[in-house]
């Protein structure tokens, strides 16, 4: 009888936990869901082709940086995405994904078991599409190789990003809403 009641006593603590760990995604919702669909706006404002696969073409600099290479040595994807004008518009929206993901990861912080993903997928997003807009807004700047693979990262993700990076955080109506 006592070996039940201790199985008993442990299914209703990991229901406990179960019940805390929903309730509080399901409070997370709203705060990822329009960090989410910001970011899709964006990433689809800035970017010609979801799927696409174009590389940088960088010159090799003395310390392990680099130089982009004049635009007529890029592919036709990058010369595009140069072309893009980052204004106000962009910018504000930026700032917005800012603190949208302090909100997140402040809410996650404070009880999630998740709080880890929650940081690593917002700090990396949002990371990524700020190194994209750096670099697009000055091309003439040395960049290191950690910001070509953000570069690289926003400009060729963005199926993994919507289809699985996202619906690990987002409600299941936002991520059907925002998947290529």
């Amino acid at each position: 009888m006592e070996q039940f009641l201790a199985i008993l006593l442990v299914l209703a603590v990991a229901a406990a936990f179960y019940g805390v760990n929903f309730l509080k995604k399901k409070k997370m919702y709203p705060a990822c869901d329009k960090f989410a669909q910001l970011y899709c706006e964006l990433a689809d404002n800035l970017l010609d082709d979801l799927h696409g696969m174009a590389n940088l073409n960088v010159e090799t600099l003395a310390g392990g940086l680099f130089q982009i290479r004049p635009m007529n040595q890029q592919p036709e994807a990058i010369r595009s995405a140069f072309a893009k004008t980052i204004d106000e518009d962009v910018l504000a929206k930026l700032r917005e994904l800012f603190f949208l993901r302090d909100e997140i990861q402040a809410e996650a912080s404070n009880g999630s078991f998740a709080k880890d993903k929650y940081n690593a997928i917002t700090n990396q997003l949002f990371d990524s599409i700020n190194t994209y807009l750096s670099i697009i807004k000055d091309p003439t700047q040395n960049l290191s190789s950690k910001d070509l693979e953000q570069f690289h990262f926003f400009m060729q993700k963005q199926v993994h990003i919507r289809n699985i990076t996202f619906p690990a955080v987002v409600s299941r109506s936002c991520a059907a809403g925002i998947a290529v």
